[in-house]
Protein backbone atom coordinates (compact mmCIF):
# COMPACT_ATOMS: atom_id res chain seq x y z
CA UNK A 1 0.00 0.00 0.00
CA UNK A 2 2.96 2.32 0.64
CA UNK A 3 3.86 2.07 -3.04
CA UNK A 4 0.70 4.08 -3.83
CA UNK A 5 2.13 7.00 -1.88
CA UNK A 6 5.73 6.94 -3.13
CA UNK A 7 5.08 9.75 -5.63
CA UNK A 8 3.70 12.06 -2.95
CA UNK A 9 6.52 11.20 -0.56
CA UNK A 10 9.12 11.80 -3.29
CA UNK A 11 7.53 15.16 -4.13
CA UNK A 12 7.66 16.23 -0.49
CA UNK A 13 11.28 15.17 -0.09
CA UNK A 14 12.26 16.92 -3.32
CA UNK A 15 10.50 20.08 -2.15
CA UNK A 16 12.25 19.96 1.20
CA UNK A 17 15.66 19.32 -0.34
CA UNK A 18 15.30 21.90 -3.07
CA UNK A 19 13.52 24.46 -0.95
CA UNK A 20 10.72 24.78 -3.48
CA UNK A 21 7.01 25.00 -2.70
CA UNK A 22 5.24 21.70 -2.47
CA UNK A 23 3.09 20.65 -5.43
CA UNK A 24 -0.63 20.30 -4.67
CA UNK A 25 -0.57 16.50 -4.54
CA UNK A 26 2.30 16.56 -2.03
CA UNK A 27 0.42 18.95 0.25
CA UNK A 28 -2.24 16.25 0.58
CA UNK A 29 0.26 14.07 2.44
CA UNK A 30 -0.45 15.74 5.76
CA UNK A 31 -1.06 14.41 9.25
CA UNK A 32 -4.71 13.69 8.47
CA UNK A 33 -3.75 11.62 5.43
CA UNK A 34 -1.15 9.72 7.44
CA UNK A 35 -3.65 8.94 10.20
CA UNK A 36 -6.65 8.09 7.99
CA UNK A 37 -5.22 6.62 4.80
CA UNK A 38 -2.09 4.73 5.87
CA UNK A 39 -1.90 1.40 7.63
CA UNK A 40 -0.05 1.30 10.94
CA UNK A 41 3.04 -0.12 9.17
CA UNK A 42 2.96 2.68 6.63
CA UNK A 43 2.50 5.27 9.34
CA UNK A 44 5.50 3.96 11.25
CA UNK A 45 7.70 3.79 8.15
CA UNK A 46 6.73 7.31 7.08
CA UNK A 47 7.20 8.84 10.52
CA UNK A 48 10.53 7.01 11.00
CA UNK A 49 11.67 8.49 7.68
CA UNK A 50 10.69 11.98 8.80
CA UNK A 51 12.57 11.42 12.07
CA UNK A 52 15.62 10.33 10.09
CA UNK A 53 15.44 13.51 8.02
CA UNK A 54 15.06 15.72 11.09
CA UNK A 55 17.95 13.98 12.86
CA UNK A 56 20.27 14.21 9.86
CA UNK A 57 19.33 17.84 9.26
CA UNK A 58 20.18 18.57 12.88
CA UNK A 59 23.53 16.82 12.48
CA UNK A 60 24.33 18.93 9.41
CA UNK A 61 23.47 22.08 11.36
CA UNK A 62 25.51 21.14 14.46
CA UNK A 63 28.32 19.01 13.09
CA UNK A 64 30.61 17.67 14.30
CA UNK A 65 28.47 17.72 17.47
CA UNK A 66 26.04 14.77 17.39
CA UNK A 67 24.17 15.61 20.59
CA UNK A 68 21.09 17.11 18.88
CA UNK A 69 20.87 14.26 16.35
CA UNK A 70 21.15 11.68 19.14
CA UNK A 71 18.48 13.48 21.13
CA UNK A 72 16.06 13.26 18.19
CA UNK A 73 16.73 9.54 17.71
CA UNK A 74 16.34 8.92 21.44
CA UNK A 75 13.14 10.97 21.54
CA UNK A 76 11.56 8.72 18.93
CA UNK A 77 13.02 5.29 19.63
CA UNK A 78 13.02 5.34 23.44
CA UNK A 79 9.60 4.94 25.07
CA UNK A 80 8.17 4.55 21.58
CA UNK A 81 4.62 3.64 22.66
CA UNK A 82 4.31 6.75 24.84
CA UNK A 83 5.70 8.97 22.08
CA UNK A 84 3.50 7.35 19.44
CA UNK A 85 0.37 8.08 21.47
CA UNK A 86 1.47 11.71 21.80
CA UNK A 87 2.17 11.92 18.04
CA UNK A 88 -1.22 10.43 17.17
CA UNK A 89 -2.95 12.93 19.43
CA UNK A 90 -0.98 15.81 17.88
CA UNK A 91 -1.58 14.58 14.30
CA UNK A 92 -5.30 14.19 14.92
CA UNK A 93 -5.47 17.67 16.46
CA UNK A 94 -3.73 19.21 13.40
CA UNK A 95 -4.72 17.04 10.41
CA UNK A 96 -4.03 19.76 7.83
CA UNK A 97 -0.38 20.25 8.90
CA UNK A 98 2.69 18.45 7.55
CA UNK A 99 4.05 15.64 9.72
CA UNK A 100 7.59 17.06 9.72
CA UNK A 101 6.40 20.39 11.08
CA UNK A 102 4.36 18.73 13.83
CA UNK A 103 7.22 16.43 14.82
CA UNK A 104 9.63 19.36 14.90
CA UNK A 105 7.35 21.18 17.36
CA UNK A 106 7.13 18.11 19.61
CA UNK A 107 10.85 17.29 19.46
CA UNK A 108 11.99 20.91 19.94
CA UNK A 109 10.66 20.83 23.51
CA UNK A 110 13.24 18.18 24.48
CA UNK A 111 16.01 18.59 21.93
CA UNK A 112 16.01 22.28 21.04
CA UNK A 113 15.88 23.62 17.53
Amino acid sequence: MLHKHIGKIAAILAGLLLGSPLPAEARDLNAGFVMKEMSSKEQYAYVAGVIEGLAYSRFLKDRPNEKGMSCIYDWFYESKDKKWAKMEQWFNRHPDKQVGVLLHVLIKKECGA
